[in-house]
Formats: C-alpha cells, structure tokens, sequence
C-alpha cells in the first residue's frame, strides 16, 4: 500500500502566488490606463480619444459673442424667435453652426429670407434681423444689461 502525503502548505503558497500575479498584472493594467489618460496632459496634445477637455478646463473672456435672429414686430420691439424658426432644427448647434457659416460666407440675407419664411404671420413679427451679439459675461449672469456690441449682418422683411 503507498501512503500519499498532501502537503497543504505547498497548495497554500501556490494560491498565494497564483494571488500575487493577478495583483500583480491587476496593478500594471491600472497603472497603464492611468497613464494613457494622462499622455494628453503630459505632452499637451489633445486628440481624439485622449482628450484634456479644453473646452471645460481653459479660462474663459469676460466678453462672449452670440449669432442669431430677432423679429421685430410693428411696434418696433424685439422679439426673440425660437430656434425652429432660426434654423428649421431642433438642435441649437446646428442652427447656429449655419447661422455663423452664412454670415462668414456673406449669405447672411439668404439665411434671413429663410427665417423670415419660417415666422408665423400670427406673431405680429414684420422684420427678421441677423445679428451677432457680443455680451458681458458677468452681466448677463446677474441679469442685467449685458450688450457690450451688436452688429446686423441682415435685415428682411416678412412676408404676410
């Protein structure tokens, strides 16, 4: 008969260094995502996926400038539209992205015909600017006048 002797504390140290090396390669795979997420910081670069966000991390001008559209109803007060009829979207980006891009490119008053189009005749709105707003951050935010300049790039009238 042969007798057959475990040795528990080799199965304990095998465990143990079974442990060990996932701790281990647990440790280098942090260590490496943390420094793939900070190789953008180090070598300022930002790109695409590696980002430091610039956009939220970079110090902001007191001044801020806005493109858009006003009505101008019969009495002569501005009336601000919405941005379904500034830019047929849904999506202020897109809308203002567009807004811009005609003003750059001169189109201003082909951008403005087409708001003008979008107005509703029941609005009382017998004008449409195109505009670009520069306003005083701080103001603004404490809700009082913010207009530092404004320029009107279009002005069209509605059709009734």
């Amino acid at each position: 008969m042969v007798t057959v002797q475990h040795d528990s504390t080799r199965g304990w140290q095998r465990r143990v260094s079974e442990m060990s090396a996932r701790s281990r390669r647990g440790s280098v795979s942090t260590l490496l995502l943390a420094g793939f997420l900070l190789f953008p910081v180090l070598v300022d670069s930002d790109d695409f996926p590696l980002s430091t966000y610039p956009m939220y991390s970079s110090a902001r001008g007191q001044e801020v400038s806005f493109v858009t559209a006003y009505g101008i109803d019969a009495a002569g007060e501005s009336v601000a539209l919405g941005i379904g009829t500034i830019g047929g979207t849904d999506d202020p980006l897109i809308a203002t992205g567009e807004l811009r891009s005609a003003i750059r490119l001169g189109q201003a008053a082909d951008r403005c015909g087409e708001i003008a189009s979008r107005v509703d005749p029941n609005d009382g709105i017998t004008v449409v600017e195109v505009v670009t707003e520069r306003h005083d951050v701080i103001e603004h935010t404490l809700d009082r006048s913010s207009i530092v300049e404004r320029t009107v790039h279009a002005t069209c009238r509605v059709e009734s």
